[in-house]
């Protein structure tokens, strides 16, 4: 075919489907008046496309649409996912800053459209130094304790299962519903429940799981070779170390384990290595005994987030006699 044609066609079914310019317009208009051949070529195609446009049926132009859009959306999946690593991941700082004060957020997600549901993760992290909250998809609200993340896949949560992935520390009320259960997963063990509340404990660092529980019902599963599974009533904290054989389990009071979430952390007859442990997770900082058997002094009392750092060391050097200086972001405890 002639080019110049081709290229009149081109403007003519521009100018049929209604998506010419006025400058396209203008253009035909004067090749079609240079000549009676031309006015005849512009007939012939008008024609042309007048049939082609009844011929084709509305399901057929329907479908022809739903192709084009579903191969574009095939190739901008594929390249998403391609730098991506085949995985999208909504990562979410829900920052509660200090003085505390919560900025409670609804999270829910929704479908990217060009994106296959397979790789949807949401992913809510709280730094250090920080504590985040945030409601998922179900209702069930989550506390995230500083330097732990909780993640879940958004596409399959809620359909048939309500898993998380935990690393750190976090507090769930749980909404209620027995059709689909709600799974905490963790390397060491997972809790499964329908609706309840309660406290887990398990950072990557660590070779111990703790759970507390403060109302309903929990199963605790140990991810061992026995995948044994203990049932956890209200009152009861439940402690698993990978190292040692069996489960503690104890009565005690769980506002004690869940302060943290009001920005309080509350220590009953813990040791000071306890205490060292979770000072190191808020505030960023490495500590330093000089004396190993420090680190057995046991202490009570309570630390807040909106304090610093100096005003825990105060209260420590006060109730325990233990002197203290800080070198770059390392802190020496020696006794007095």
């Amino acid at each position: 075919m002639n080019k110049t044609v081709e290229n009149i066609e081109n403007l003519l079914a521009k100018i049929v489907s209604g998506n010419a310019t006025k400058k396209e317009m203008e253009q035909l208009d004067e090749w079609m008046n240079k000549s009676l051949d031309n006015e005849k070529i512009i007939q012939k195609s008008k024609k042309a496309w007048e049939i082609s446009q009844n011929q084709i049926l509305p399901e057929t132009e329907e479908h022809d649409k739903s192709e084009v859009l579903r191969q574009t959306q095939k190739q901008n999946s594929l390249q998403l996912l391609r730098t991506r690593r085949q995985l999208l991941i909504y990562k979410i700082a829900a920052i509660i800053a200090i003085p505390l004060t919560f900025a409670i957020s609804s999270y829910f997600i929704n479908s990217h459209e060009y994106l296959s549901k397979a790789a949807q993760i949401c992913q809510i992290s709280a730094p250090k130094g920080h504590v985040s909250k945030c409601k998922l998809p179900d209702g069930t609200e989550v506390w995230i304790n500083t330097g732990s993340t909780l993640t879940y896949n958004t596409s399959s949560f809620n359909e048939k299962f309500r898993d998380v992935e935990l690393e750190g520390e976090a507090y769930f009320q749980v909404t209620k519903n027995k059709e689909k259960p709600f799974h905490v997963l963790t390397p060491i063990a997972n809790i499964n429940v329908t609706g309840t509340s309660f406290n887990v404990k398990a950072y990557p660092e660590s070779d111990a799981f703790e759970t507390v529980l403060a109302e309903g019902n929990i199963e605790m599963q140990l991810n061992n070779y026995t995948h044994q599974i203990i049932h956890i009533i209200p009152g009861e904290k439940a402690v698993y170390k990978v190292n040692e054989k069996g489960i503690l389990i104890e009565k005690v009071d769980p506002e004690i384990f869940s302060s943290w979430r009001n920005g309080k952390i509350i220590f009953k007859d813990a040791t000071l290595n306890d205490l060292v442990k979770e000072l190191e997770r808020i505030y960023d900082i490495q500590f330093h005994l000089k004396d190993p058997k420090l680190g057995e002094y046991r202490f009570r009392g309570m630390f807040s987030y909106n304090n610093n750092l100096i005003d825990a060391l105060e209260k420590i050097k006060r109730t325990a006699e233990i002197d203290y200086y800080i070198e770059n972001k390392e802190v020496w405890l020696s006794k007095k």
